[in-house]
């Protein structure tokens, strides 16, 4: 079957078999190598896409779901402002993730921060958790989090430092 989308803003005519999955699809398809079909069970965070503006686990997806759907990978997001500050901030708290789970963190946190500009500590450990990845201390990473979103808010809103 032919499963029409747009991927990271470009409409894609994509090939599928009925029991294939979106991660596999997007990743022979189209060379996306953000997208790793590690676990195959949704529990290491390494096949992170929006879907629709939906942050899904693409190994999870069947193929077939995402006919006329919206897609943004990695790729889409890795040279925006929002990563560069998440990457930046990540080194100042010396919560710098590996090379296995580095992109599924940033996907994470870049959802996180859309939906709430300043998180709690609770938020941001419930967000993290979804990535299956023990290499970063999760007090560094709530730090670099909330500098992140201080980042983010200080160039949304055109505030200079202080």
């Amino acid at each position: 079957m032919i499963i029409d989308l747009n991927v990271n803003g470009e409409p894609k005519h994509l090939q599928a078999r009925s029991g294939d999955r979106l991660v596999d699809v997007l990743r022979d398809e189209l060379s996306l190598s953000s997208l790793l079909p590690d676990c195959l069970s949704g529990k290491c965070g390494r096949c992170f896409i929006f879907m629709d503006g939906r942050l899904v686990l693409s190994c999870l997806v069947p193929a077939f779901k995402a006919k006329g759907s919206t897609i943004q990978s990695y790729e889409a997001f890795k040279d925006m402002p929002d990563v560069k500050e998440i990457i930046l901030a990540m080194e100042k708290a010396e919560a710098l993730p590996c090379a296995f789970c580095r992109t599924g963190k940033i996907m994470a946190i870049l959802d996180l921060l859309g939906r709430s500009p300043l998180p709690e500590e609770k938020e941001i450990l419930k967000q993290l958790d979804m990535v299956a990845c023990s290499c970063t201390d999760p007090v560094s990473l709530v730090k670099a989090v909330g500098m992140a979103a201080e980042m983010r808010n200080k160039r949304k809103f055109n505030r200079a430092d202080k």
